[in-house]
């Protein structure tokens, strides 16, 4: 990729937007850029962990699969976002794995580089600590809600989330990159059937409609009291 286009691409992501541009060339001489197609597996879950990724465009499924195969979604990431940072953190195996919901762009980074470049801005590993604090308080709220809500209460605050992210059309919030009912009852730990039936109650009283593309929020204060 032409140098210049790929400064830009950094210069865009706000993970590196403090830099100066001679941090900028020297992550750019230290990166790849990679375009992965709609299903592809960034990295398996067990497999050897040596990089970091940034998701410049599309979406990446965070996943654990049980033994029998089966799948739990543990995160949709956007653009802007990082992950892969266990192997930063000294892990030598994914805990996960990594598969793009969309055709996706990603910057990639080896891990040893991401350490020297943590230990030269001090910003960015301030920046970096906030994120790992997130993830951690993430994963801490997903076992609260599977404690003390209701399966239609997850589901419920999956669309509460959703929301934050949403495109805002004279009051009416509209949630694209649509997610199936199956992948959002993984996403939520409940069923497909208990996600079909939750929205369809709410679409019967005018709080949500949706098709096959998007979601929209009719009624968020009926919504956010539901």
């Amino acid at each position: 990729m032409d140098q210049n286009l790929k400064i830009w691409h950094l210069e865009n992501f706000n993970f590196f937007l403090e830099l100066g541009m001679a941090e900028k060339k020297i992550i750019h001489q230290n990166t790849e850029m990679k375009t992965i197609e709609k299903d592809e597996v960034v990295y398996f879950q067990d497999d050897l962990a040596h990089s970091i990724y940034f998701l410049k465009e599309g979406r990446i499924r965070i996943s654990k699969f049980n033994k029998k195969g089966k799948e739990f979604i543990l995160n949709i990431l956007n653009p802007g976002e990082i992950f892969g940072e266990a192997s930063v953190m000294g892990s030598d195996v994914r805990n996960e794995a990594a598969i793009a919901e969309d055709k996706v762009f990603l910057c990639i980074m080896k891990e040893d580089k991401m350490k020297e470049l943590l230990l030269q801005e001090p910003l960015l590993n301030f920046k970096f600590s906030q994120l790992l604090e997130e993830r951690l308080e993430q994963t801490q709220r997903r076992l609260e809600d599977l404690t003390f809500k209701s399966n239609q209460q997850r589901i419920i605050e999956f669309l509460k989330i959703s929301v934050k992210t949403s495109e805002n059309n004279n009051g009416v919030f509209r949630i694209i990159n649509y997610l199936t009912h199956d992948k959002i009852a993984k996403l939520t730990s409940t069923n497909r059937q208990e996600v079909s039936s939750v929205f369809s109650d709410l679409k019967k009283h005018r709080i949500i409609d949706y098709d096959r593309t998007s979601i929209r929020v009719l009624n968020l204060e009926k919504l956010e009291s539901s």
